[in-house]
């Protein structure tokens, strides 16, 4: 069972929450306005990818100022929420985000909607149809300009193989003229919670099955292609939920964080506006001579029972909005390819601005949701092996409901890791404790999770020390078993007051690679938590920091596993 499937009981709680939440804090794009007897607004929810956050909210607020009503008469008002395609799906499978519109980055996760929808005891139909693209972007490998004209970009085609050969070789980059670029790495979100992560993992089955159309589940068994995605998982640095995190953070890392990202073309062209402050080098878009795909950005109306005729209607309404010629027109000056094929493509979707109007020349098929999900199995077998210390605030501070959330949250955490991923505890207040496993998680994973449920909290918080302790750790077993993601996980709801080790120190010992790179990952609970420091230890790690409160750190649990 994969974590899209397998989330959707064990997370309905918390996205429950996260939806109450949004409800009352989502992107009303239009102000409230007074309500008069058999003129109440209609509320018309939309799901979508995030990836087009940027082009949809700006248009659905120009949609909000043409004053815009139902057929019968009610004002329209849109509340929109940005979410990953995966968690997007497991919303409106739980009924936690109640959407009227579902518009994923790809139709491949309609395809996986409906088939978790049907699977559903009393569910006789579809609750998603076939939708018709708002926007289009391909797919692609973001890559470094200099490593591409290594790999003899742009002259002649570059392919999935092409980026193994490099990280096949004992010296790397060094085969191809440059050692000092070190080893490849490669990043890719996770494939049950992100679009580009799916659709990264299909191109590399499509690859190892040498095959463009008609991929199916006796493919994915072939032992060339599991080998194949294997090959191309081993090379990731970590994985992740949102694609746009990569593409910030390589841009803001450089070249010594990843070599190349798949990412949407459009990303490509947005690392532009930022790219001469931040990066050493310009990004290209590799366009993979095995294939790719459009991310077609479908919208579909559901037929679900909260989806009424007036929703519908507003629905159509807006999709005739975002259809337009100025709201497709905005969409190709923001790196999109419009839907609307009578807009020419021009800038910025030219190779000022890293990719190519001519491709992508060959196209792969997505396959039916059966396939998909056996990808996903096939990926689950193949991922890259996580090996994280996982390092757990007990302080005094953390005593009630604090600690009893951040327990829950913890729970999450270990439970969605892989069984042949390896985890320890680390426990700290003012003093760090022995630390508990590495242990199998397939083996070990219960008798990590007793030792959550019997947390006390008490002392104060020795933070660095902790966190050093942890790294010093990690970086041993990355030394011991390369070839693996080696992390370190830090919640913590306070500011470091009893550590021995000095913060500046700590940073400093950080980049150190000791045999195999670690990268921290760190939670910020609750008011008190010192964010700011806490997101200088994970930049100077190479990881992500994010923020938590009792109410939703299950929520953040999980996003922070996805990078696993």
């Amino acid at each position: 069972m994969t974590r899209f499937a397998a989330a959707v009981p064990l997370f309905a709680a918390a996205l429950a929450l996260a939806a109450c939440e949004d409800r009352s804090s989502s992107s009303a794009t239009e102000p409230e306005r007074p309500r008069t007897a058999g003129a109440q607004p209609l509320i018309l929810r939309v799901a979508y990818g995030s990836e087009k956050k940027s082009w949809l909210e700006e248009q659905v607020k120009a949609f909000a100022a043409t004053a815009p009503k139902t057929t019968s008469g009610r004002p329209i008002r849109v509340e929109t929420k940005a979410m990953g395609s995966g968690e997007a799906a497991t919303a409106i499978l739980t009924g936690t985000f109640k959407a009227h519109v579902f518009s994923p980055a790809s139709a491949a996760y309609v395809s996986l909607l409906n088939q978790d929808w049907l699977s559903t005891a009393g569910h006789t139909k579809p609750i998603a149809a076939a939708g018709e693209p708002v926007v289009l972007s391909p797919i692609v490998i973001a890559m470094w300009r200099p490593m591409a004209g290594a790999l003899g970009w742009p002259k002649k085609p570059i392919g999935w193989r092409d980026l193994l050969k490099v990280n096949a070789n004992p010296k790397g980059w060094g085969a191809f003229g440059h050692p000092e670029w070190g080893g490849f790495k490669l990043g890719h979100t996770h494939p049950e919670f992100s679009n580009s992560g799916l659709l990264a993992v299909l191109a590399e089955a499509y690859a190892g099955a040498r095959k463009t159309r008609g991929l199916d589940a006796a493919d994915l068994d072939k032992k060339d292609t599991r080998a194949f995605v294997a090959q191309v998982e081993s090379t990731l640095v970590h994985y992740g939920k949102s694609t746009g995190f990569f593409a910030e953070k390589m841009v803001a890392r450089g070249p010594g964080y990843i070599s190349a990202a798949v990412l949407y073309e459009n990303l490509v062209i947005e690392s532009y506006a930022s790219q001469a402050a931040a990066a050493p080098f310009p990004l290209v878009a590799i366009y993979p001579q095995e294939g790719t795909f459009w991310s077609d950005h479908p919208w579909c109306v559901l037929d679900a029972e909260w989806v009424g005729a007036e929703e519908k209607d507003a629905a159509g309404k807006l999709l005739a909005f975002l259809k337009s010629k100025p709201a497709q027109e905005r969409a190709l000056a923001l790196g999109f390819r419009p839907a609307d094929p009578s807009i020419k493509i021009a800038a910025p979707v030219d190779a000022a601005h890293g990719v190519d109007p001519l491709q992508p020349q060959t196209l792969l098929e997505v396959p039916a949701a059966p396939a998909l999900k056996k990808l996903l199995e096939v990926w689950a077998e193949s991922k890259k092996g996580a090996d994280l210390i996982f390092v757990f605030d007990k302080s005094g501070s953390m005593q009630g409901k604090p600690l009893e959330e951040a327990r829950a949250g913890a729970r999450t955490f270990l439970q969605q890791l892989n069984g042949r991923d390896e985890a320890a505890l680390l426990f700290f207040d003012s003093k760090v404790y022995p630390v508990v496993g590495p242990v199998k998680m397939q083996e070990g994973r219960e008798d990590l999770l007793k030792r959550i449920d019997f947390t006390v909290a008490g002392g104060g918080t020795a933070l660095y020390d902790a966190v050093a302790a942890a790294n010093q750790l990690a970086a041993e077993r990355a030394a011991a078993t390369p070839g693996r993601i080696h992390a370190v996980v830090v919640m913590t709801d306070g500011k470091d007051e009893d550590s021995k080790t000095p913060l500046s120190s700590l940073k400093a010992g950080l980049s150190s690679e000791h045999g195999g790179e670690v990268r921290i990952f760190t939670i910020a609970y609750g008011p008190d938590a010192d964010a700011r420091v806490l997101e200088q230890i994970s930049e100077a790690a190479r990881g992500a920091t994010t923020r938590g409160t009792a109410e939703n750190i299950v929520q953040v649990y999980q996003d922070v596993a996805a990078f696993f």
